[in-house]
C-alpha cells in the first residue's frame, strides 16, 4: 500500500510539473517593458493584443493584424514571428511535397516562421480518421518551398 501511495504521488506531481509548463495569460503590465515597446515599435497600429506568459522570460504576444493572426514570441534570444498563412495560398511546391510523401495526410495550418530575418514555412499535417485528427507532423520548409526537416507535435 505505501508503495502504491509513493507511486501515485510520483505521477501526480510529474502532472502538475508538466502542466505548469504551459503558458498562461497575463495582463500588459505585467510583462517586461522591454518586450511591450519592441512590439509598438514593430506593429505601431496594434491594439487587441493577449499576451501569454510561456516561461519566466518568454512571453507571447498574439493579435490580428490586416486580418491574420500574428503570433510574436519575445524572449532573452531573440524575437520570432509566426503569421497564419490562408490554406488557399499553400505554395505548389509544398502541396506537391505533402501529397508525394505523405498521401495520407493533410495540411491542416501554415505559417510562415520569421527568426533573425530569416523566412521559413511551418506546416502542419495529419490524417484524419472519422471525426478526430491523429499521427500530427510539423513539415519544415524554406521560403522557396525546399524541404528542410519534419517533427512529431
Amino acid at each position: 500500500m505505501r508503495k502504491l501511495m509513493l507511486v501515485m504521488a510520483m505521477i501526480i506531481a510529474g502532472q502538475t510539473m508538466v502542466l505548469a509548463q504551459k503558458s498562461v495569460m497575463v495582463n500588459e503590465k505585467d510583462v517586461p517593458q522591454r518586450y511591450v515597446k519592441d512590439l509598438s515599435k514593430r506593429y505601431p497600429e496594434v491594439k487587441n493584443v493577449v499576451w501569454m506568459k510561456v516561461d519566466s522570460l518568454i512571453y507571447d504576444a498574439n493579435f490580428v493584424n490586416n486580418n491574420n493572426e500574428v503570433s510574436i514570441r519575445f524572449s532573452n534570444k531573440g524575437v520570432e514571428t509566426s503569421w497564419n498563412v490562408n490554406l488557399e495560398y499553400i505554395p505548389a511546391s509544398i502541396k506537391t511535397y505533402v501529397s508525394e510523401k505523405y498521401p495520407k495526410y493533410k495540411i491542416r495550418k501554415l505559417a510562415i516562421i520569421d527568426i533573425r530575418n530569416k523566412k521559413t514555412y511551418s506546416a502542419t499535417i495529419s490524417k484524419k480518421f472519422l471525426f478526430w485528427t491523429k499521427d500530427t507532423k510539423v513539415l519544415n520548409f524554406e521560403i522557396d518551398g525546399k524541404f528542410i526537416d519534419e517533427s512529431t507535435k
